[in-house]
């Protein structure tokens, strides 16, 4: 058998689902696994609560105390998204994934509260953000619009224009990611844009997804005219990987 990719034959590597870097794994957020022949086939999960068990394969996380298995979103032969299982302690953990057949793939990680990542809108933590804009009215109207167009041309997304409008709008920018629902407090979070700092609104979990987390923060109208900036984001003194937004 000749494997390629992220991990070694005889083992396997999780990274964080939003950034794919190679950092520690926070409790809960979603986890991205990769090895040889991980999967019998490819398969996603398509109800609530989360499997534990798709195309004949497993994920185990054992940490200093207990081995709990852990939810999946979705399994192929060389990749599984799947969730830090709920209640797994910080520390050394050791990660498991079982085949049908008894074949059996091992893998390490540390385990901490918070390691934030951003979700990009082209899944490689790069690029153009996975987030949507919230307008609000001077009568208090919610408007959501789009930050991310798919280009035909380039075969990927591309940052759309926000257009911050009169100054009577408010405009807040939601980013999506995973690894930062833990934070020690809301302070404990800074997100510049464009090189400058912005105003946090909340932090935490997103409603309704599992192991999904978000941001709220307030879009200041120095940005206007800015284009292409980066969304840079630290919790407790994590940093995240870097995405990009289009301010017009």
């Amino acid at each position: 058998m000749q494997c390629i990719g992220i991990a070694p034959c005889n083992s396997v590597t999780s990274v964080s689902a939003a950034s794919y870097r190679d950092a520690p794994l926070a409790r809960e957020s979603v986890i991205a696994a990769f090895g040889p022949e991980l999967a019998l086939s490819t398969q996603a999960a398509t109800s609530l609560p989360l499997p534990t068990s798709l195309a004949g394969a497993t994920v185990k996380v054992k940490d200093s105390d207990t081995e709990r298995l852990a939810p999946l979103f979705f399994v192929s032969p060389g990749q599984i998204n799947y969730q830090m299982p709920p209640g797994t302690m910080n520390g050394p953990a050791r990660i498991t994934i079982a085949r049908s057949a008894g074949q059996e793939l091992i893998g390490a990680a540390e385990i901490v509260s918070v390691s934030p990542g951003l979700f990009s809108a082209n899944a490689n933590g790069q690029g153009v953000a996975a987030a949507v804009a919230v307008r609000v009215r001077a009568d208090g109207a919610q408007i959501f619009e789009p930050v991310a167009r798919f280009d035909p041309t380039q075969n990927r997304f591309v940052a759309a224009p926000i257009d911050l409008g009169p100054e009577t709008d408010q405009v807040f920018l939601v980013p999506f990611g995973t690894g930062f629902r833990f934070r020690s407090s809301l302070s404990a979070v800074t997100v510049k844009i464009g090189g400058a700092d912005v105003e946090v609104l909340y932090a935490g979990e997103a409603p309704g997804f599992i192991g999904l987390d978000q941001l709220n923060v307030r879009l200041s109208r120095s940005l206007i005219g800015r284009g292409e900036v980066d969304v840079a984001l630290t919790v407790d003194g994590r940093t995240a990987n870097v995405v990009r937004v289009n301010v017009k």
